[in-house]
């Protein structure tokens, strides 16, 4: 090897020393929290954005209800966050986790964000019997699981995931709100036992058909747009109590019940509308009723007869 070569390698080694030892002091500095100034008392620790790929040790803060650790770079959650046995809240939405652990020691906990992983398996929640609000939005979950001890669960929210079969839901009665958007869903079923559900959000499924609602009788809201939707099976009797709201067109749907009185003056309107579905049917008191119809005649600008006697 001549001179030159052995300079540049001198030089190269140099700079690859360099950096390598700026990356590691960047990987320690990203960790390292001057907690100092916060007092033991402190009930909420906000960490979001931080970089952190590691939980810092909190076990002082021993009345700490909430901890933020949204949009980090956390793969798994270390023993420091099992010592916090006192938080009611846990945010680590955005981070790079692949499986729930570490947390089992958490009960007190009522609300869980845990969106935007890499999750596969509900696991490891059975001990949070306290817990109300779980969101799972964006993982890599394919099965409804793990949720026993979630009895007194009021909101799930499992929208984009890889989920084909709604399951092991029928334990958790007071739900009151449950998202399965953006899924592989075929077929609404499993649900029966939830009488409290006021919210049913199931877009961009591959459902075809309308089915096993028939016992959610505090069904508020249904969110089914994107998809086939051709048939009301299992809720026509339930015209009377309803309101449906086709805010966009929906072809065959309005084909085949556009007889319905107060569905079949918009019609010629509808058929006008971008072809992209939505349908959202919704419980409304009368006077709801009055206030959509008021709206849709002042934006789209209808010209109904008789408009008013089909929403008295």
């Amino acid at each position: 090897m001549d001179q030159n070569n052995q300079d540049n390698s001198g030089v190269e080694s140099e700079v690859n020393g360099s950096a390598e030892a700026e990356s590691n002091t960047n990987i320690q500095s990203r960790n390292i929290f001057d907690l100092s100034g916060v007092p033991n008392t402190e009930t909420s620790i906000d960490l979001n954005q931080m970089r952190v790929d590691t939980i810092p040790d909190l076990s002082r803060f021993k009345d700490l209800k909430f901890l933020g650790l949204r949009q980090n770079l956390l793969t798994s959650l270390n023993t420091n966050i099992s010592l916090l046995i006192n938080l009611t809240e846990l945010e680590l939405y955005d981070n790079q986790l692949t499986e729930i652990q570490g947390i089992e020691n958490l009960i007190n906990l009522e609300i869980l964000d845990l969106s935007y992983n890499r999750i596969g398996k509900i696991k490891g929640l059975s001990t949070l019997s306290k817990l109300r609000k779980l969101f799972l939005i964006n993982n890599k979950i394919e099965q409804i699981e793990g949720l026993e001890g979630l009895i007194l669960l009021e909101l799930l929210e499992l929208g984009d995931n890889k989920i084909k079969e709604i399951s092991n839901l029928n334990h958790l009665i007071n739900l009151q709100e449950l998202f399965l958007g953006k899924n592989k869903i075929k077929k609404i079923e499993g649900i029966d036992s939830l009488v409290k559900l006021r919210v049913l959000s199931l877009p961009a499924n591959r459902l075809t058909k309308l089915e096993g609602l028939e016992n959610l009788v505090e069904l508020e809201e249904l969110h089914i747009n994107d998809q086939g939707i051709e048939s009301l099976n299992g809720i026509e009797n339930q015209w009377g109590d309803y309101f449906i709201w086709l805010q966009e067109n929906m072809q065959k749907f309005i084909d085949k019940y556009g007889k319905i009185d107060y569905l079949r003056h918009a019609i010629n309107e509808w058929k006008n509308m971008p072809v992209k579905e939505k349908l959202i049917w919704t419980k409304k008191s009368e006077k709801d009723k009055r206030r959509y119809q008021r709206e849709i005649v002042e934006y789209y600008k209808f010209k109904y007869q008789n408009v008013e006697e089909q929403f008295e």
